[in-house]
């Protein structure tokens, strides 16, 4: 995956996110009420590896929410 894919994929979290950011764990609830343009600047401020993490926390959020 390249920083350009991830960068796609975070910044679109919320689309296929069954709770919509609302929960208190969320690894994305800064990014929830931030309007496009400063999402991409609040992802451009962190490094790759934070990128994956939080990418994959919200993968098991996601297979989580769909096992219920």
């Amino acid at each position: 995956m390249t920083t350009e894919d991830l960068n796609d994929k975070l910044l679109n979290v919320f689309k296929d996110c069954p709770y919509k950011g609302k929960r208190e764990d969320c690894t994305f609830l800064k990014m929830q009420d931030m309007e496009i343009d400063a999402r991409i600047d609040f992802l451009n401020d962190m490094d790759e590896d934070e990128k994956v993490t939080k990418w994959q926390k919200h993968l098991e959020c996601l297979m989580n929410a769909l096992a219920r």
